[in-house]
């Protein structure tokens, strides 16, 4: 009887290691600055991912701005869900070297974020005016791709909770 249970436990453990896959969650940010950003969960429309963060990247292509702001008065910050020791990235137009009114671009990339994904709401704030510019006096926007993408280790919801149940018989 033993040896019956230990071998149901290690099927049970390899049968749900079997289901990781490499996932990749994208969220395209807005041309247009100055927005903020709330989820629900980390995954699709289907329902929140299980499993690890294991890469993260940020892209802001062509970046410029209009009016009395420069690029270096840009904020990007994201709260990462997870439990790992570092849970939240930010940018600066000054940490990334910008100045002037751009074209300017940056591409970031960290594993510093892995960490199993925590459950929950979680955000992001993106604007032209940070705490070099308070006054807010202008606009700014992307005139490439702006996203932020995390490589995840894990499994999507269970097909069982994504089913319309229309099927016909």
């Amino acid at each position: 009887m033993t040896r019956l249970l230990a071998a149901i436990a290690v099927f049970a453990i390899t049968a749900s290691a079997a289901h990781a896959e490499q996932l990749i969650w994208r969220f395209d940010l807005s041309e247009r600055i100055n927005v903020s950003y709330q989820w629900g969960w980390l995954g699709d429309e289907f329902g929140p991912f299980t499993g690890e963060i294991t890469g993260a990247k940020v892209v802001f292509e062509g970046y410029i701005t209009e009016g009395a702001i420069s690029t270096t008065d840009f904020y990007f910050t994201f709260d990462v869900p997870t439990l790992g020791a570092q849970s939240w990235i930010n940018l600066t137009g000054e940490s990334m070297g910008w100045t002037g009114s751009g074209p300017v671009s940056h591409t970031f990339t960290s594993d510093e974020f892995n960490g199993e994904i925590r459950e929950g709401r979680f955000g992001s704030e993106i604007t032209f005016c940070g705490p070099a510019a308070p006054s807010c006096d202008g606009s700014g926007a992307f005139t490439g791709e702006a996203y932020i993408e995390f490589t995840i280790e894990g499994q999507r919801a269970d097909p069982v909770f994504t089913s319309n149940f229309d099927e016909i018989w």
